[in-house]
């Protein structure tokens, strides 16, 4: 999943062509041939790799040395000096690391000999305390031999210069051998103030034996003002006396570093379909913002192991190109990042005048950016301003005087787009939220209308899960034209069987409801069909296989007989070529529905549909009053059919007031409507006397039927005002 912030380990591995300056470097090593100690330095920034390069700098050393004798193969020690929590450890782990690593049981007796020569060496540091200067290294001994009762115990019989004679003893042991041994000591910047200053004085106060090269790697200006803070006198020159060769690692280009990146966002995004790959786009939002984020190589570790991890999780769900813009403004300006998601409200959708977004409502909207645009200082707002506009259309609208209108927020959907109200969440949650559906698996469902049971069943399944109202409403961003045309037919007959199946949804204040929302996808995809033929063709055959809807059905009719201006004598024909049918084929659609509705009335299935009364509107529009009148009395007869035929009059609205922070829901019965098929006078009493019955007090109070009963007579007796 990860690939870790890990040096290379070898030059195959090379992809920002350094493996002739790593072999430089070894070159160097090999090269010097002087028994005096030697300190090559290896300064680069935090992230430049200097790691790396040492490996392969001691690839290329084992490499020439591999057929070496080895009497003269040169012994490697890495020492690790920020492995140990206190100031007094370094320099005894020191000794104790090179004095194990020359005891290994495959180098010679000589060296093994310098090994144990060494870890007596060792025993003089373990307590100190104190840290050397150059040039005191008498004061050393004496602050030792003051302080160190342990010292006096091990080394009660040596006199003060014993330290001199063991050092001398390892000088000329070490000057006498053919290995010469190379000291790495990487990272040299991590370590505190004074552990920077110790690691120097080790080497040039008590490590500089003969045949050694010590390879420093550190942070040149980190280490620098390290060694000010501690001590007097310049840094730089006191660096200078120390490191005797140094190499500066070459600075990586922006080009190389761009071509690490991009190299892996393509192993990233290999699986991709290229439809959902907007090159321009990509170029736009990269050159914009991003491109000015990564400085180095660990600069993109860091960025690709977040990008991967959470790409992983939310591909397919949401726009590749949106989501690494969004992992950049994580990783480099974190606090932009919470700022944006904490304040979805001004960054996704649009600004609508409708809903009352005034000069003063975008205005507010502008010092909320601003707050969140200043939390960097480290690019410039006009690069972030670039950038982010161009994330959220919306800061257009802030920001200047670009506008975008209701028909972008079903493409930014569609296109898994983080300035859409529904995905928004997903970039930041990594997970769809509860409820919703993923994009991947709309794309599943539609893929299977080319067979109309799978479809169907992918419909009815997402209805037992409470999601088909959110499918239908994502629906309507593929009717234009993702959807094939050879499945549109399927479509249409499977949501005219079904539709009639599925819960409503949103009503009143700018809701669409479930009805008008599969009308709406019927009108879409169809005008996708040229031919009206056509057209007629397949709403015929869907109304005549349609057994388990007639709502759906008979609003569909009635909407393409509003078409011609039919119903509404106020009301013009559209013109020819925005109707669906034409007049010929609309009668015969209307005869289709009228005996569905007949159909229905007679089987009793009528009686107990939920939009019984749409029904019966359309029923009137189509057949005669008298047959309407007959199945309406034989549905009241009985107190049940009575209750469900004013229940079936109760309607709901959101009212919202003067001082309201939200709607309110109101539930109302319109009486006038009732009096269109029934008497008033006749099916009053009955209700009263249905009030009053114990079948009415078992009524939950949450039942629309008790509520249909307790709001006719409301109503009826004024408490309640009759209008609509």
């Amino acid at each position: 999943m990860f690939k870790p912030d890990q040096p290379i380990q070898s030059s195959k591995e090379d992809i920002l062509g350094r493996k002739a300056f790593a072999q430089s470097l070894g070159n160097a090593i090999l090269n010097y041939k002087e028994k005096d100690s030697i300190v090559i330095g290896l300064f680069g920034a935090w992230g430049s790799g200097k790691t790396s390069i040492i490996n392969m700098a001691l690839e290329h050393i084992n490499y020439v040395c591999k057929d070496k004798k080895s009497e003269r193969e040169p012994i490697i020690v890495r020492f690790y000096p920020w492995n140990f929590s206190e100031q007094n450890q370094l320099i005894s782990q020191f000794f104790k690391q090179l004095s194990v690593t020359l005891k290994r049981k495959d180098y010679s007796v000589n060296i093994r000999k310098i090994g144990k020569k060494l870890e007596t060496y060792t025993k003089f540091f373990e307590p100190l305390k104190l840290i050397p200067v150059i040039g005191q290294l008498m004061g050393i001994v004496k602050d030792i031999v003051q302080t160190s009762g342990k010292i006096l115990k091990v080394f009660g019989e040596h006199r003060e210069n014993d330290l001199n004679s063991i050092r001398k003893d390892l000088n000329d042991l070490l000057a006498e051998q053919f290995h010469k041994i190379i000291v790495i000591i990487d990272d040299i910047d991590r370590l505190g103030n004074i552990e920077i200053r110790q690691i120097f004085q080790l080497i040039k106060s008590l490590g500089d034996f003969p045949n050694t090269i010590y390879l420093l790697a550190f942070d040149k200006d980190v280490v620098i003002k390290a060694l000010e803070r501690v001590q007097e006198g310049s840094g730089l020159e006191y660096l200078e006396k120390i490191v005797q060769v140094p190499f500066d690692i070459p600075l990586i280009s922006k080009q190389e570093v761009e071509a690490l990146l991009f190299s892996q966002l393509t192993e990233l995004i290999k699986d991709i379909p290229e439809e959902k790959w907007d090159q321009t786009y990509w170029g736009n939002i990269y050159h914009s913002g991003p491109r000015y984020f990564f400085e180095n190589i660990r600069d993109v570790t860091r960025y690709i192991n977040l990008s991967r991890c959470g790409f992983s999780i939310v591909k397919g769900e949401v726009n590749a190109i949106d989501f690494f813009a969004i992992t950049a403004i994580q990783v480099f300006i974190p606090d932009v990042y919470y700022g944006i998601r904490d304040n979805k409200d001004i960054f996704v959708g649009i600004f609508d005048s409708a809903y009352g977004n005034s000069k003063a409502v975008i205005e507010q909207a502008k010092k909320r950016c601003d707050e969140i645009f200043s939390r960097t200082n480290k690019y410039s707002q006009k690069m972030l301003m670039d950038f982010l506009k161009r994330l959220f259309p919306k800061l257009g609208s802030v920001y200047g005087n670009t506008h975008y209108g209701y028909d972008w927020l079903s493409d930014w959907r569609k296109d898994g787009r983080v300035c859409s109200p529904d995905n928004f969440d997903i970039f930041f949650r990594l997970s769809v939220p509860k409820g919703e559906i993923s994009q991947s698996e709309i794309e599943t469902i539609l893929s299977l209308a080319n067979n109309l049971n799978a479809f169907a069943e992918a419909l009815l399944k997402l209805n037992e899960d409470g999601r088909i109202v959110r499918f239908l409403e994502r629906m309507e961003d593929y009717t234009r034209k993702d959807i094939p045309e050879e499945n549109i037919e399927n479509i249409i007959t499977v949501l005219m069987d079904i539709g009639d199946l599925f819960p409503e949804g949103e009503t009143g204040f700018f809701g669409i409801n479930t009805s008008t929302r599969i009308r709406r996808i019927f009108y879409q995809l169809s005008r996708r069909l040229d031919n009206k033929e056509n057209r007629f063709n397949i709403f015929k055959k869907a109304i005549e296989k349609a057994t388990k809807s007639l709502h759906t059905i008979t609003s569909e009719v009635a909407v393409q007989g509003q078409q011609h201006g039919k119903y509404d004598q106020t009301k013009k024909s559209k013109p020819e070529e925005e109707l669906t049918v034409n007049a010929t084929q609309l009668e015969e659609l209307e005869k289709l529905a009228y005996d569905k509705i007949e159909s229905w009335a007679n089987d009793g299935r009528l009686s107990k549909h939920t939009h019984l009364l749409s029904v019966l509107y359309d029923w009137r529009r189509w057949g005669r009053q008298e047959q309407i009148n007959k199945f309406v009395n034989r549905m009241i007869e009985e107190d049940d059919g009575l209750i469900d035929f004013i229940t079936s009059f109760l309607s709901k609205s959101k009212v919202h007031g003067m001082s309201d922070y939200v709607y309110r829901t109101e539930w109302k019965i319109n009486l006038k409507s009732i009096e269109e098929f029934v008497n008033l006078k006749q099916i009053e009493p009955r209700i009263r006397n249905i009030f009053s019955s114990s079948k009415f007090k078992q009524l939950d109070d949450n039942d629309k039927k008790k509520q249909a009963i307790k709001i006719f007579l409301d109503t009826f007796d004024g408490k309640i005002e009759d209008r609509f």
